[in-house]
């Protein structure tokens, strides 16, 4: 367990995670997590796929395909 202290943001108060912590959870700037009220405390959940959500939601249409050209050698592209 590792001791971390509150400081606020704006109107809010935020933790900070040690950074060995962070790594070993992969978590990075800009990720999103699920904040919960427990028993005795808060659970912090990583939510995963959310960077991959994030990559496919910018892909507005499949790239079109690219030519080749005719062989040179004996290449086969099916």
């Amino acid at each position: 367990m590792t001791e971390t202290k509150i400081a606020r943001y704006g109107n809010s108060l935020t933790v900070r995670l040690p950074a060995a912590l962070a790594r070993d959870l992969d978590l990075h700037e800009g990720d999103r997590v699920n904040v919960r009220r427990i028993e005795n405390g808060v659970a912090v959940e990583r939510q995963y796929g959310t960077r991959l959500a994030a990559l496919l939601a910018t892909v507005r249409e499949p790239e079109a395909e690219i030519g080749g050209g005719r062989s040179r050698g004996n290449e086969v592209f099916d």
